[in-house]
């Protein structure tokens, strides 16, 4: 009985080698290739991109599928994504670069930014705008906006005209309820403080010194240079043409366009210390907690999440785009489609398994 134990040794050696080896060969870049394209294979994604970026260097960035499958056209580490309302987590950076350089606090009231706001506001500071506790509803919940959205005309102070006439869903600070309206109010306050329109001071002063050359705002009707012009859905059943309309008012909340190779850029500088000072990073990222002791899982325009006994901080954008930071292993993912409800949440995921350990 005893003189078979070294045999049984031996044999559990080896099948540890045997797992340890095939784990190691299920965490291969064709392995990460293969898992991608099963997802999209799985969801019926036309196309999209991947970006790994491990402490400022780029572990994987690569197109798989169509950007058009109109015209057949490929895509890259350079096609240009709508990024919807991953877009947040970058005006909430601008916010913050304001805040260190004590151009405003995120305890101004807005009403101290932006004129003419109803009695109701004036206690709806910035914090309030960042975190979604502000109670301002969304202005597309007003039956106006659709005569606005038909005609094309929804400068920023028509859209809070709009907001304003709807009661706030609840006090200042009191709940948390997503407010894209919340964020347009931003953008005005931006436009106060520097003089200079939301979208234009942002390229300015952040995309520009970081050459992030292919970012920049619109929606379906601009024309933008290796866009992946049309998001697809499978949303009303047969495989079709998405829209997203916002117009330039919408620019803070779910406006910009970008790439991996872009996001590649921001991150590098977000995780080296760039942008942002490790206090301001932990104010981003610190979870909401309401007055009821309720804790939220969203700071100041960044989505916390957890996964595999870490924390990571990033946003979804229309159903086709998300991002992921982990701050503690300096690991960033994105998931860039064109396909809203493409499950990006879960793809990537999926890919972060290969990754952390």
């Amino acid at each position: 009985m005893f003189a078979a134990f070294p045999y049984l040794s031996v044999l559990l050696f080896v099948l540890l080698r045997v797992a340890v080896c095939q784990g190691q060969q299920q965490k291969t870049p064709a392995a990460l290739d293969a898992y991608v394209q099963a997802q999209m294979k799985q969801y019926k994604i036309p196309g999209l991109s991947v970006l790994v970026l491990k402490n400022g260097k780029v572990l994987k960035n690569k197109g798989y599928g169509l950007a058009s499958v109109e015209f057949a056209v490929p895509t890259s580490d350079r096609t240009v994504y709508a990024l919807a309302s991953v877009t947040k987590i970058f005006t909430a950076t601008l916010i913050m670069q304001l805040v260190e350089q004590g151009k405003l606090s995120l305890q101004d009231p807005v009403a101290q930014y932006v004129d003419s706001l109803p009695e109701s506001w004036h206690t709806i500071t910035i914090r309030h705008l960042l975190n979604h506790t502000s109670g301002i509803r969304n202005h597309f919940m007003n039956p106006a906006w659709a005569t606005l959205e038909k005609a094309h005309l929804s400068p920023q102070q028509a859209v809070v005209k709009v907001a304003a006439a709807l009661p706030l869903a609840f006090r200042p600070g009191e709940q948390y309820a997503y407010s894209v309206t919340g964020y347009l109010l931003l953008g005005m306050v931006v436009q106060k403080v520097t003089g200079r329109p939301f979208e234009e001071y942002i390229t300015r002063t952040l995309f520009a010194p970081l050459h992030m050359q292919q970012t920049q705002f619109g929606d379906y009707r601009t024309v933008i240079p290796n866009r992946s012009s049309t998001i697809y859905t499978y949303q009303n059943g047969p495989f079709e043409t998405w829209t997203f309309t916002y117009g330039n008012a919408g620019f803070t909340a779910a406006g910009l366009n970008s790439t991996t190779t872009d996001l590649a850029k921001f991150f590098t500088a977000l995780h080296g210390g760039a942008l942002l000072s490790p206090a301001s990073l932990d104010s981003l990222f610190t979870p909401t907690r309401l007055p009821s002791g309720q804790m939220v899982d969203y700071g100041l325009g960044w989505v916390i999440e957890h996964y595999r006994g870490r924390t990571c901080y990033g946003h979804e954008g229309g159903g086709c785009a998300w991002v992921n930071y982990y701050r503690s292993e300096g690991l960033t993912i994105a998931v860039l489609a064109n396909l809203t409800g493409s499950k990006a949440d879960a793809i990537i995921k999926g890919i972060a398994d290969f990754y952390l350990k």
